[in-house]
C-alpha cells in the first residue's frame, strides 16, 4: 500500500513538464498557456507609499507631463515651418541612403498593426481576453489607450503639416492626411506601452512574460524609423508621436494606480 502510495506521489509532478497518457498535444499546450496568463486574474492590487515618497513621485509626474508639453511644443512649431527642417531632410536622406526589398519589407511589417482595422482588431482583441479572465477593469484601460489617436486627431488638425512631399522623400504610398504628429507612434507608445505595464505588474518571470515585453518594447523603438523610412512621416512627426502617446500612457498608468487598484491594506491579496 505504501509503495502505491510513493508512486502515485513521484508520478503527480509529470503533469506539469508532458502530456498525460491519451492526452492530446493541443489541450496540453491550451493548459500551459492558461496557467503562464493565470496571474491577469490576481493582480496584485496598489499599497499606499509614504506621504515624502508619495509627493515625490507627484512632482516627478508633474515634470514629466511639463517637459512633454515643452517639447511637443517646439517640435509644433518645426511642423509650423512652410518647408521642412534642415534636421528632417537629413535623417530622412540619412535612413533612406541604402533601401531595400528586405528592409522595406521589415519596415512595412512593423507599421502593419499600426494601420485601420487591423489596429482596432488587436485593441479590442486583448480587451476581449482580459475580460474573458475576468478582469475588467484591465479591459476598460486597454479601450482608453485608444483615446490617444483622438488626441493625435486632435493636435494633427490644429497645426495642419501635409505628408512629406515626393521632392524630398522617397514614400511608399501618398497619405492625404495631416503629418504631424504620428498617429503609429502614439499608438504604439499608448497601446503596447500599456500591454508591457501589464506584463510586468502581473506576470511572474516566465519565458512568455519576457517574449511579451520584449515584444512591447521593439515595436515601440522600431516603428519611428519605420515610418521615416517609408516616407509616410518626418522625424519631428515621429517625435512628437512618441511624446504625445508616452504622456497619455504615463497618465493613463497614474490614473489606473491611484484611483482604481488602490484597496485598503487589511484586505487580502
Amino acid at each position: 500500500m505504501h509503495d502505491i502510495e510513493n508512486s502515485a506521489r513521484h508520478a503527480a509532478p509529470a503533469f506539469e513538464d508532458a502530456p498525460l497518457q491519451g492526452e492530446s498535444g493541443l489541450a496540453y499546450w491550451l493548459e500551459r498557456a492558461r496557467r503562464e496568463l493565470e496571474p491577469f486574474t490576481h493582480l496584485i492590487p496598489a499599497t499606499s507609499s509614504p506621504r515624502g515618497l508619495s509627493r515625490r513621485r507627484t512632482a516627478a509626474t508633474g515634470l514629466a507631463l511639463a517637459t512633454g508639453v515643452v517639447c511637443l511644443g517646439g517640435l509644433a512649431r518645426v511642423a509650423a515651418r512652410p518647408t521642412p527642417s534642415r534636421f528632417d531632410i537629413a535623417t530622412t536622406r540619412l535612413l533612406q541612403r541604402r533601401p531595400s526589398r528586405t528592409l522595406t519589407r521589415a519596415m512595412v511589417l512593423i507599421s502593419t498593426p499600426g494601420f485601420a482595422p487591423l489596429q482596432h482588431v488587436l485593441t479590442f482583441g486583448m480587451m476581449l481576453d482580459l475580460w474573458a479572465f475576468g478582469r475588467r477593469r484591465e479591459a476598460f484601460f486597454t479601450m482608453m489607450t485608444m483615446g490617444a489617436g483622438a488626441t493625435t486627431g486632435i493636435i494633427k488638425i490644429a497645426v495642419g503639416r501635409p505628408r512629406p512631399e515626393p521632392a524630398y522623400v522617397r514614400a511608399t504610398f501618398q497619405f492625404r492626411d495631416n503629418s504631424f504628429p504620428s498617429g503609429h507612434c502614439t499608438h504604439y507608445a499608448s497601446f503596447y506601452g500599456y500591454m508591457f505595464y501589464l506584463a510586468r505588474r502581473a506576470m511572474p518571470p516566465s519565458a512568455l512574460r519576457t517574449a511579451i515585453m520584449a515584444t512591447c518594447t521593439s515595436l515601440i523603438a522600431l516603428v519611428a524609423p519605420s515610418r521615416v523610412y517609408l516616407g509616410h512621416h518626418w522625424t519631428s512627426d515621429v517625435l512628437a508621436g512618441e511624446i504625445v502617446g508616452l504622456t497619455y500612457l504615463f497618465t493613463l498608468v497614474k490614473v489606473y494606480e491611484n484611483v482604481f487598484t488602490a484597496e485598503p491594506a487589511s484586505q487580502p491579496c
